[in-house]
């Protein structure tokens, strides 16, 4: 179980007390999410109850792993939460197998014990996916036909056998946008040091409507941003990383305050970021049970040009099984904004990548936004391995593990400025049913209806996962 002291609540009760009718600063903000965020995980165990369960256990005597023809055995090993000469369970390797199924190498996971000449072993038997692919995407800005966005994500993922994903991203219509990403969770392994690199273009409409009102008129950004971000793994469940990062940002010929942070046409501006993420998740892409929660601060400008501010962004989440095959679900995300010179285009803006469902095309922008939501789920398919064998066609691009949940959710949101008041009941709230289609490793796919407080529905279809 999930057990807090007497203590933690109180604390935990006197932070929801400041939250509510205060005027938030930038420290105030920061203290609350980073201890919430300390509270939850010194009060939690890593690996949830359900797995706690006293049950027949057995000691591992050696591991053997077949089925990864191109992924390395370490890839594999460094997410267990067993090795040789541990006692372990049938929950316990079930946790196990979603964790490596986690990794998106694989089409199917299967860990289960075998005794040969009284020796324990854990046979770890897999099936390789596809890695070379590409994945068609279409995006709708603001409910609006005009404002489409479509282009192609290509992805070659574990090219050596180490987990590394190389992405070219390609994107054309309303707002064209290029990128290319390289990710290798594990460029030292001994050392548990990981390597992050990010090169885009974006060229981007304004999206906000106090610099259409300060300009007089629509107008484009165009970014060019990099970024280089290491990451060090401490253990199973918690990452510290840090990076720096060049921003080249164009904005309209009239140079305004505001609309740029340097109050010039164009901003050259340097950034640092330093980030936590603790992760005991069981199957990262639709958590049953376990913990994600992550902090991240960034310093934009140094005083370059007289640019200097800073973006604070918190996220909790929290998954647990309620009864048999229910599970239920919560988030809370807050992003925050802080500094001297904050442009515009870094405001934090609901209704676009995160939006309250029944809200999705009411766009709000401000210094920050705090976003909360509740989910509860119940699968009509659990898991389903379908391979299907077609000529010409590699048997790894017709293998999935498919999933279909009903679910049932709520959001509730706000964004507001800085040392501005708030109330709970200006949030906005909505909710909902749907259902997801669970392509896995690959994607998912939802069908949503969402209503906001006012009982005006609407119809939400994309990719991806809620949370």
């Amino acid at each position: 179980m999930y057990f807090y002291s007497v203590q933690s609540l109180q604390i935990h009760n006197k932070i929801i007390k400041n939250l509510v009718d205060m005027k938030l600063t930038s420290v105030k903000i920061s203290f609350i999410a980073i201890s919430f965020l300390f509270l939850f995980l010194e009060n939690t165990e890593a690996i949830p109850d359900s797995l706690l369960v006293q049950e027949q256990t057995l000691r591992v005597d050696s591991i053997s792993i077949s089925g990864n023809d191109i992924t390395e055995d370490f890839i594999i090993l460094r997410e267990l939460t067993f090795s040789t000469g541990d006692f372990v369970n049938t929950a316990v390797l079930q946790y196990n197998k979603e964790r490596v199924f986690s990794l998106r190498l694989f089409t199917k996971v299967e860990i289960y014990p075998e005794i040969i000449s009284n020796k324990n072993i854990i046979r770890i038997e897999l099936k390789e996916s596809w890695y070379i692919y590409p994945i068609p995407f279409i995006r709708r800005q603001n409910g609006s036909m005009k404002k489409l966005s479509y282009g192609i994500n290509f992805s070659f993922k574990n090219f050596r056998g180490k987990n590394e994903h190389l992405r070219t991203i390609l994107s054309l219509g309303y707002d064209p946008f290029f990128a290319l990403v390289y990710q290798n969770p594990a460029l030292d392994y001994k050392r548990n040091l990981g390597l992050g690199l990010g090169l885009s273009f974006l060229k981007l409409s304004n999206k906000s409507t106090a610099a259409k009102n300060l300009f007089g008129n629509d107008f484009d950004y165009k970014f060019y941003s990099t970024e280089v971000i290491l990451f060090k793994r401490l253990d199973l469940f918690n990452e510290f990383y840090s990076g720096i990062g060049f921003n080249y940002v164009e904005g309209p010929e009239k140079p305004i305050q505001r609309i740029t942070a340097s109050g010039k046409r164009i901003d050259r501006v340097v950034s640092f970021t330093l980030g936590y993420t603790y992760d005991s998740r069981d199957l990262k892409q639709f958590s049953q049970y376990g913990i994600f929660a992550s902090a991240m601060l960034r310093h934009k400008g140094f005083g370059i040009s007289n640019i200097s501010y800073n973006i604070f962004q918190f996220d909790f989440r929290e998954y647990r099984t309620i009864i048999k095959d229910f599970s239920a679900r919560w988030r809370f995300a807050l992003r925050h904004t802080f500094g001297s010179t904050i442009p515009l285009y870094d405001y934090s803006f609901l209704g676009y990548n995160e939006y309250v469902r029944g809200y999705s095309n009411d766009v709000s922008e401000g210094n920050n936004f705090l976003l909360a939501s509740f989910e509860v789920s119940y699968p009509i398919v659990k898991e389903w391995d379908l391979s299907i064998k077609l000529p010409l066609i590699p048997q790894q691009l017709t293998s999935a593990r498919i999933g279909i949940y009903l679910s049932a959710f709520t959001d509730a949101g706000q964004v507001f400025n800085n040392h501005q008041r708030f109330r709970f009941s200006d949030f906005n709230t909505g909710g909902g049913f749907g259902l997801t289609l669970l392509l896995l490793p690959y994607n998912a796919i939802r069908f949503e209806y969402a209503f906001n407080k006012s009982g005006k529905g609407e119809i939400l279809i994309g990719t991806g996962f809620s949370f």
